[in-house]
């Protein structure tokens, strides 16, 4: 026989504090980039066309190979 089924939670999936922290840290760095284009310390511009053709977008369905652990 195989593994027993595990009961579906209705429930939202909770966040473990490892993810929270990312979370906040993310958050944090985001404010931290908005304050610096707010105080001109940072500067957001377009990408040139040589530098659309040097770093074209990727392509649909093209994910990063992850390392799996185990």
């Amino acid at each position: 026989m195989g593994r027993p089924q595990r009961a579906k939670c209705k429930e939202k999936h909770v966040p473990t504090s490892y993810q929270l922290r990312q979370q906040e840290q993310h958050e944090q760095k985001l404010r931290e980039i908005r304050e610096q284009v707010a105080n001109g310390k940072l500067v957001i511009r377009q990408m040139t066309a040589d530098e659309r053709k040097r770093f074209p977008p990727p392509k649909p369905g093209a994910t990063r190979a992850r390392a799996k652990r185990r």
